[in-house]
């Protein structure tokens, strides 16, 4: 009953996503990673609750209607992007083209100037560091403390995600160095050792440049999904990632097989968070914190409440960067009831809906450095969402202060040049 009960609600999930393709794709892709979060917490919840062994909470889950919560928030964070989109896509209208020149350089050029020298960064760090592909010690998780140049993590990162979409953008304009550059960054994931991760995060990039720079919309259709192609590729993804779980065997010790380590890895522990809250919130009753400060570093409030090894041992994993998964919209169920949590995380996503708007309108406009600068961005703003690290939103809230300031001054001058 428990299986069937999680098996529907996952369906229902899938058809309402389904129904968003095929109504608004542009919405889909630019909502990505966060649409993917709840599809992955909602497999996870069927595990979870059918008593398989949280690693990381140190105890087995059990059925405490976590998938129902899970979709209510699900449904209001649809309706709030769908809002979301009508009234920022209104607002921006009328956002004047803004693109960069230096000299003789136009926007274009600087852009792919710009991809280039990300990508030459990124094998010049990788080329003279232990490569993650071909070491049984160093992996994507650690690669950053045996690099050579650790300081370039803050630009580069494990997925450098804004160099495929970059190199994609490029593609109608200039198209074999479109190709060359996404050759090298398809290169780097492989040699990073990342699997389904790198490689969703990498195609949703290519996929929101292309979608947002042609002068086509095109509408999705269902057989998309059976795409020889796409299943090639998820067969070879599984394939990598079944052959690496196959020669180190991580969950040798909870009893799994290699095959088993596979599906545990990818839906055991991604919703163990939004479970626990859950339990601890609604299940159970425990009193909510009312403490809005806890949103600063969600993740870290989280994984100290469920932490079943040793402080000490909390703070070596939080102060090397370590940390686990998709902590929002968990963190909102500690903090208010329910009611108030879903009303919150609607507001809350306004701040999404705002770069997804400025991110689409810097695209069709053909602004390719702000593009860039905006996809960046908000990868940050999602990532600050899934992970409820709100400390992440600082950096996006500068820059975007910076260049409305500099668009300021810009707009002053010309408009005293015209006067004069």
């Amino acid at each position: 009953m428990i299986i069937a009960t999680n098996i529907a609600l996952i369906i229902i999930a899938l058809i309402i996503l389904i129904y968003i393709l095929e109504r608004d794709l542009g919405l889909f892709l630019l909502s990505f990673i966060i649409l993917l979060q709840y599809i992955w917490m909602f497999c996870s919840i069927l595990v979870i609750e059918n008593g398989i062994y949280i690693n990381e909470q140190g105890r087995n889950g059990y059925f405490v209607y976590s998938g129902f919560i899970l979709l209510l928030f699900y449904v209001t964070s649809l309706l709030s992007l769908i809002f979301y989109k009508k009234t920022f896509g209104t607002l921006f209208k009328k956002t004047p083209s803004f693109k960069f020149k230096i000299g003789e350089l136009k926007d274009i050029n600087i852009a792919s100037i710009l991809i280039g020298t990300i990508l030459g960064i990124a094998y010049f760090n990788l080329f003279n560091s232990p490569i993650p592909l071909f070491s049984e010690e160093v992996t994507k998780f650690n690669f950053w403390e045996y690099a050579k140049y650790p300081f370039l993590k803050s630009i580069i990162g494990n997925v450098i995600a804004f160099a495929g979409f970059g190199a994609a953008l490029l593609y109608r304009f200039k198209k074999r160095t479109s190709i060359f550059y996404l050759t090298l960054y398809i290169g780097y994931l492989v040699l990073m050792d990342q699997k389904f991760t790198g490689f969703l995060i990498a195609i949703y990039g290519i996929l929101v440049a292309l979608y947002f720079s042609s002068n086509v919309r095109v509408q999705f259709k269902l057989k998309w999904i059976l795409n020889k192609y796409l299943i090639t590729i998820v067969i070879a993804l599984f394939c990598l990632v079944y052959y690496k779980y196959s020669v180190k065997q991580p969950f040798k010790y909870m009893g799994l097989t290699p095959l088993e380590s596979v599906f545990y890895r990818a839906f055991g522990l991604q919703a163990h968070v939004f479970w626990g809250t859950t339990e601890h919130y609604i299940y159970n009753g425990t009193p909510n914190t009312w403490n809005l400060s806890e949103l600063w570093k969600g993740m870290h409030v989280l994984m100290r409440e469920f932490w079943p090894w040793s402080y000490e041992a909390y703070v070596s994993v939080t102060t090397r960067g370590v940390s686990w998964t998709n902590a929002y919209p968990s963190i909102l169920l500690r903090i208010f009831p329910l009611p108030i949590a879903l009303l919150v995380n609607m507001l809350l996503l306004s701040v999404v809906g705002f770069f997804q708007s400025l991110l689409a309108t810097f695209i069709e406009r053909r602004s390719f450095v702000l593009s860039i600068v905006f996809f960046q961005l908000l990868m940050w703003v999602s990532y600050a969402y899934t992970m409820a690290y709100f400390n992440k939103l600082i950096i996006p809230f500068i820059l975007l202060f910076a260049l409305s300031f500099f668009t300021f001054l810009i707009n002053k001058t010309r408009k005293n040049e015209s006067e004069n």
